[in-house]
C-alpha cells in the first residue's frame, strides 16, 4: 500500500559504478547520485542521505548483477523489487535522451506507479539454482564449440576433396577419420594438415571437457527425486530434466501450468487492433537453452521414441498436418506444462499407452495418399 512506503528508489547498474534516484510518493525527487556497484556502498550511500526510520522500497531492472545485488540488499533488510528487462525498456524509451541518471529516475517512477498488477516482477532464484545453471550453460558452450569446430573442420577440407564421414559418431571417431583422411590428402599433394591440426586438437579437448560435466549433470538429475520423474517422460533426459528444474526453481510462482510455457517463449505472439487479429511465431521469450533442450526433448519423442503414447500420438497427427517444425514446438509446449504440473502435484508422469488397434488407424491416417494426378496417369496406363 501507498502508505507504507516513505521513499522509492531507482537503481541503474553498471560493473562498477550504480546511478541512484530517490522520489516520494508523488514522484518528487528527493536525492540523487551514483555509489559503488555493491551492496554495502549502496547502504551506505542510502543511510547518509535520508533520514533513519524512513522505509524504502528499492527497484532495479533484471540483469547479470541483478541476483547478486538483490541478495545483498535484502540482507540488509531493504524491500527489493527487481522489475522485468523487456518493461522497464519500454517505459524508459519513453525519455527523450538515453544516460544512467534518466534510467535511475524512469525505474524509480515505475516503481512507484506499478501496481502488483501492472509491475512484472523477476523472481530471483535460489543460489543452487543458479550454480546449476552455470554448470549447464558450460556444458552447452562447450558443446556449442564442438559442433562448430567439427563442421568448420569437415567444411574447410571440402574443397580439396577431402570428406570426413560424420553422421552420429563419437568423438574420437570423427578424430581419427580427420587424422586419416589429413594423411590421405597429403600423400595425394594437398599440405594442409598444419593448418587443421591446432583446430582438431581443439576440437579433441573440448570433447574431454564434456565428459565431467555430463557426468555432474547426471549425478545432480539422478539425486533429486522431481527430476528422476521428469526423465520418466519420453525424450526427456538428464540435461532437460534438470534445465526445467533449474530455470523454474520454484513451481508456485506460476498461477497456471500454462504460464511456464509463456515464461519459456513457447506461446505464440499476438497482435489485435480493432477486427484484426494475428498469432505469429512463439515469442523467444526467456531462457533460450532450456527452450532448446525442450525442442530437442520433443523432437526425440516424436521421431525416436518407441513408445505410443496419446502424447506422441497427438504430436504425429499434427505434424501431418502443419508440418513438424510447428508440431514439436507445441509437443515441446506439452512437455513442460505436464512437467510443471507433476510438480506442483507431486506426482509422477502417468502415460496412456494407446493400443495396437489404434496404432494401425493411427498408421492408416499418416498413410500417404494418393493424388487425383496420379489415379490419372494409373487411369492412362491401364
Amino acid at each position: 500500500m501507498p502508505g507504507l512506503v516513505d521513499y522509492y528508489v531507482g537503481l541503474d547498474v553498471s560493473q562498477k559504478m550504480t546511478s541512484i534516484c530517490v522520489i516520494d510518493h508523488d514522484g518528487k525527487q528527493i536525492v540523487e547520485g551514483k555509489s559503488s556497484t555493491h551492496p554495502l556502498d549502496i547502504r551506505g550511500w542510502l543511510g547518509n542521505r535520508i533520514e533513519d526510520g524512513k522505509l524504502l522500497k528499492i527497484g532495479l531492472e533484471a540483469g547479470t548483477m541483478s541476483s547478486w545485488l538483490y541478495s545483498g540488499l535484502v540482507r540488509f533488510g531493504f524491500e527489493v523489487v527487481c522489475m522485468e528487462t523487456f518493461q522497464a525498456h519500454r517505459f524508459l524509451a519513453t525519455y527523450r535522451n538515453k544516460t544512467d541518471k534518466n534510467d535511475a529516475r524512469g525505474l524509480a517512477q515505475l516503481l512507484r506507479m506499478g501496481g502488483e498488477d501492472f509491475l512484472r516482477v523477476v523472481k530471483i532464484r535460489s543460489q543452487a539454482s543458479q550454480e546449476t545453471r552455470v554448470l549447464l550453460a558450460m556444458r552447452d558452450h562447450l558443446v556449442t564449440q564442438k559442433v562448430s569446430l567439427e563442421n568448420h573442420i569437415s567444411g574447410v577440407l571440402k574443397p580439396f576433396g577431402v570428406i570426413v564421414e560424420r553422421g552420429s559418431v563419437v568423438p574420437e571417431t570423427f578424430f581419427k577419420r580427420t587424422i586419416d583422411a589429413l594423411d590421405q590428402a597429403e600423400r595425394n599433394g594437398v599440405h594442409v594438415k598444419e593448418f587443421v591440426m591446432p583446430s582438431l586438437q581443439l576440437y579433441e579437448q573440448a570433447a574431454a571437457k564434456i565428459v565431467p560435466l555430463t557426468a555432474r549433470i547426471e549425478e545432480i538429475a539422478g539425486s533429486i527425486e522431481m527430476v528422476r520423474r521428469f526423465m520418466d517422460i519420453p525424450g526427456v533426459g538428464p540435461v532437460t530434466a534438470l534445465s526445467v528444474y533449474a530455470a523454474i526453481d520454484d513451481p508456485h510462482r506460476f498461477q497456471k501450468s500454462s504460464d511456464v510455457a509463456a515464461y519459456f517463449g513457447l506461446t505464440p505472439k499476438q497482435f489485435q487492433s480493432g477486427e484484426f487479429n494475428m498469432m505469429g511465431a512463439i515469442s523467444r521469450r526467456g531462457d533460450p537453452a532450456t527452450r532448446r533442450t525442450l525442442v530437442i526433448a520433443a523432437t526425440v519423442l516424436l521421431s525416436v521414441s518407441q513408445e505410443w503414447t496419446t502424447l506422441k500420438a497427438w504430436g504425429v497427427r499434427l505434424a501431418k498436418r502443419i508440418g513438424f517444425s510447428k508440431a514439436r514446438i507445441a509437443v515441446a509446449r506439452k512437455l513442460v506444462i505436464i512437467m510443471h504440473r507433476m510438480w506442483v502435484d507431486n506426482d509422477r508422469f502417468r502415460p496412456k499407452v494407446i493400443s495396437s488397434d489404434e496404432r494401425i488407424k493411427l498408421k492408416q491416417e499418416l498413410a500417404p495418399q494418393p493424388s487425383k494426378l496420379s489415379a490419372v496417369k494409373r487411369i492412362v496406363v491401364a
